[in-house]
This record gives structure tokens, C-alpha cells and sequence, in this order.
């Protein structure tokens, strides 16, 4: 019996395939040797993929294959074939991957990147009808992969922080007072907590697979129209993520309703959604369809662009000569061997268990906790140097967990040189003090410490947290000596790390 390509399947040979399968191998070696560093990070999470993240990624492969096999015969193979779009798309995730990786520290950025550009590659090997109605899918796999392997570590956190930092903002202009800081929001009756769930980044996640959904089932053209859509959707989303935490924080502190609260949480969310749903799904009708391209494949291509794809190919092949940044994170220093001025007698205080486990977790973090006392200024101290804004939290958290009832917050100048946040614990018996401190500048604001990491403007930061066993002020002449001693002393330290 004769073997030969599915019905539905076909190739189509010219007269330069041979140098286009030559190139195609070329571009395919070349594009894996830049990308190197995102087979790299593959390796490095997949084994640490937890039981239903790999569950649900095995069902989606399970289903594309299911798909492949049921769409097969409108699946057209063709011979190697040097298409403008696909390299077009190749070359753009490649220069935004090398940029990415320069100037913005989040590794799923660049493995997105990665992806869409190698269903680009594929496109050189796909009938370009069959390639253009496969983009939908092409770009749902790059948005969801990356995310569904390591969905904990990323963009969570920092949706945390902007979301309690939205909320905070709303209550304060309908004069409620509240104060965010990293991912809790400080009212005069309680500390609200933004957690996972309220981050609203699952729900962005899953609002854009249904918006790639939709484009792939109505056969939308993925344009500049459609990117407008999808802006559209995930300001929705996040509006209406922090409309329904607003709810639940007034219901919860503000009207003393929690079992209210809690039974509204869930229906909030999926109200939300669903009706930022059908809001994108009428503005996806405003993106036109696809055209058929047969037609199109059959002209000539203009006298213009039959080069077109082959200066493409040679600029794909030159960005592999780009040098890349390092992959392995800029090391903070050893503040667990500061030594501190004798006006300052402090005695060493060994970690308690959960702090010794928690800073274990991330290479490169160091600590330092001390007992002190200053000009009769007498309290703990605890010093956090780390490269990765993952082993840095709000003190706040700890403050309340270790069973202080925090009375007030506020941000301000502790000093000329340190922007800092004052605490007032316990009723006024004790007070506490926190900022985070970088070669460059201080700062309460755990998003500008994010930020400085991210961009790559501050990549070590040292978190210090103070507090003081009886009420203090920020004026009082000794604090001010105390606490501009302590800024000094981390200063020529974090000037050496800034200039290395």
C-alpha cells in the first residue's frame, strides 16, 4: 500500500527550495541560540510545576491535539518558505526579547516573546491562510504558558500592590482614611488584606484567553484594532477587580458586615467578569474579519518587497550577535557582617525559625537583627539586603503577626536624607519605622523599590525595620541622630554595590 500525506495536507515545492529550506534551518538554529536562555528557564520551572498547574497544561495540550487531529484536513503543510509576516513577527519578538531582558527584570515577558516568535517560525512551513487563522491560538499559548508554569512569582505580587493601592486612593477621596503599603490597606478599624484572589490578575488571565477565544471563533484579524480591544479588556477587568474589593473593604471594616462580605466574594468576582465579557465581546465586533487570502497568494508579490523576506532573515540571523544581560541576579551585600558605629551598642539577636526558612528560599538574601540602644533610644532592629523584591514584604505584615495592633500609619521625611513611613503601635505604648534603602535613594513605597528592581535603575535593596520599646517622635533630636546613623552606616555600603 502506497503511503503518502493526509488528504487536506499538501506541499508545494519551487524552484528555490532548496535555499529555502537551507535558510529556514538557519533561521530555525539561529532563533533557539537566542532564545537560549528561555529553553534555560523552561528547564529551571518545569520540574518545580506544582500537581494542577500540570494537570491543567497536560489537558491543554491533550486538547490542541485532539483539535489538530479533528481539523486536519483544513491543516495545509507547505514546503519551507520564507513568508514576510511570520519572519516579520520573528524579528519583532526577537529585538522585544533582547530589550526586555535588558531593561525589564521579569522573566515571563521575554519567554511570551519566545513563543509567539516560534509560532512565527512555524509559519514557514504553514499555508499563510492556515497561519493567520492560527494566530489566536499561537498567541493564547505564549500568554498562558509562561504564566500557568509559574503563575506565583511575576506580575501577582506588584497587582497586589496597585490594586491596594487603588482602593486606597478611592476610600481616601470618599474621606475615608486608609493607607496601602505593599499588599495591606491600613484603615482606623482594621487592616485589610489584598491577597491572591483579590489580585485580579487570574482574572485578566483568563479574560484574555476568552478574548482569544472569541477572535479565533469569529475569525477577527489580530491588528491594531484588536490590541485596542484587548486594552480595553483588561482595564475593565482591573476596574472592575477593584470595584468589588472597594465593596467587600467597606462592607467588611466600614458597615461590620464580614459574613456578608465573605458570602459576596465570589459573586462579585464572576459578576464582574461576566459582564466585562460581553462588554469585549460587542467592541470585538468592531475588528473586521479575516480575509481570504487565496486569492492573494496567487498575484505576485511587488517588484519591492521580493527581498523583503531575505533582508528579514539577515537581521534575524545578526540579532544573535547582540550580547545579552547576565542571567543570574546582581548578589546584595553580606549585611550580616555590618558593623555598626560604638555609639550605637547593639547585641545580636538570632532569627526566630520562620524567618531563618523564609530568607532561605531566595540565594543571595542576607540578614542582620539587633538589639539596640542610642542616647536612651532602646528597640530591636532587623536588616533585610536582598537582590529580589520577593524576599521583601510590608513590616506591617510582621507587626501583626507577631501581635502588635497597629494604631496609625504615616508616610513621611524621617529625616532630610531618609523617606520613610512612622508607626504608632499598641495605643501609643510603642512605636516602629520602616523604609527601604537602595545606592540611590529611600522610600516607603514598596512599588518604588519594585520599580528600581524591574527596570534595573536599583537592583539591591536593603529593607530596615525598627522598633522602639517605648513612644517616640521622628523630631526629637536624638531620633534624628539615631536614624541618620543607621541611614549612614548602609550608605557606603550600597555606594560600593551601585558603582560595581
Amino acid at each position: 500500500m502506497a503511503h503518502g500525506p493526509p488528504v487536506g495536507w499538501k506541499a508545494r515545492l519551487d524552484g528555490n527550495n532548496t535555499l529555502n529550506i537551507l535558510s529556514v534551518c538557519a533561521i530555525a538554529g539561529s532563533w533557539f541560540y537566542l532564545n537560549r536562555s528561555m529553553l534555560g528557564w523552561f528547564a529551571r520551572t518545569l520540574p518545580e510545576i506544582s500537581v494542577f498547574n500540570g494537570w491543567m497544561l497536560a489537558a491543554g495540550v491533550l486538547l490542541l491535539g485532539v483539535l489538530g487531529y479533528r481539523y486536519r484536513q483544513r491543516i495545509q503543510l507547505s514546503a519551507p518558505t520564507l513568508h514576510s509576516l511570520p519572519l516579520a513577527l520573528m524579528m519583532g519578538c526577537g529585538i522585544g526579547a533582547i530589550s526586555t531582558r535588558w531593561l525589564i527584570a521579569l522573566e515571563q515577558l521575554p519567554v511570551v516573546l519566545f513563543l509567539f516568535g516560534t509560532y512565527g517560525m512555524l509559519g514557514l512551513c504553514l499555508d499563510p491562510a492556515t497561519w493567520r487563522k492560527g494566530l489566536p491560538i499561537g498567541a493564547a499559548i505564549a500568554c498562558l504558558l509562561p504564566f500557568g508554569v509559574q503563575f506565583s512569582t511575576g506580575l501577582g505580587a506588584p497587582a497586589r500592590v496597585l490594586t491596594s493601592q487603588g482602593v486606597s486612593y478611592v476610600l481616601r477621596l470618599w474621606d475615608i482614611p486608609a493607607i496601602s503599603t505593599e499588599d495591606i490597606i491600613l484603615l482606623d478599624t482594621g487592616v485589610a488584606y489584598v491577597d491572591n484572589p483579590c489580585s485580579g490578575l487570574k482574572s485578566m488571565w483568563t479574560g484574555t484567553l476568552f478574548l482569544l477565544a472569541a477572535t479565533w471563533l469569529e475569525g477577527r484579524q489580530i491588528g491594531m484594532r484588536w490590541l485596542l480591544v484587548c486594552s480595553a479588556n483588561l482595564g475593565l477587568l482591573a476596574i472592575a477587580n477593584t470595584s468589588r474589593v472597594i465593596v467587600l473593604v467597606v462592607l467588611t471594616y466600614i458597615l461590620k458586615q464580614p459574613l456578608f462580605a465573605e458570602m459576596m466574594h465570589v459573586p462579585l468576582g464572576l459578576m464582574g467578569f461576566l459582564v466585562v465579557s460581553a462588554a469585549t465581546w460587542g467592541l470585538l465586533r468592531w475588528v473586521p474579519r479575516q480575509q481570504n487570502l487565496g486569492d492573494l497568494e496567487k498575484r505576485a508579490p511587488p517588484r519591492s518587497t521580493v527581498k523583503a523576506p531575505f533582508i528579514i532573515t539577515a537581521c534575524i540571523l545578526a540579532l544573535t550577535l547582540i550580547p545579552q544581560p547576565p542571567i543570574v541576579a546582581t548578589a546584595a551585600w553580606d549585611v550580616s557582617t555590618l558593623q555598626w558605629s560604638p555609639q550605637i551598642q547593639a547585641r545580636p539577636v538570632p532569627l526566630n525559625p520562620y524567618e531563618q526558612k523564609f530568607f532561605a528560599r531566595y540565594p543571595g538574601v542576607t540578614t542582620q537583627k539587633q538589639q539596640f540602644q542610642f542616647q536612651g533610644i532602646t528597640g530591636s532592629l532587623v536588616l533585610v539586603a536582598s537582590p529580589t523584591w520577593q524576599a521583601h514584604h510590608a513590616p506591617e505584615l510582621c507587626l501583626t503577626a507577631s501581635g502588635y495592633r497597629i494604631e496609625s500609619m504615616k508616610g513621611q521625611a524621617l529625616t532630610p536624607k531618609i523617606a520613610g513611613r512612622w508607626l504608632r503601635l499598641d495605643g501609643g505604648k510603642k512605636t516602629a519605622t520602616y523604609w527601604f534603602q537602595s545606592a540611590t535613594q529611600t522610600t516607603d513605597d514598596f512599588f518604588v523599590r519594585f520599580r528600581g528592581e524591574v527596570f534595573r535603575t536599583d537592583p539591591s535593596w536593603t529593607l530596615v525595620s525598627i522598633v522602639f520599646d517605648r513612644p517616640h517622635s521622628p523630631n526629637e533630636s536624638p531620633m534624628q541622630n539615631f536614624l541618620t546613623l543607621v541611614r549612614d552606616t548602609l550608605d557606603p555600603i550600597q555606594m560600593v554595590r551601585g558603582k560595581s
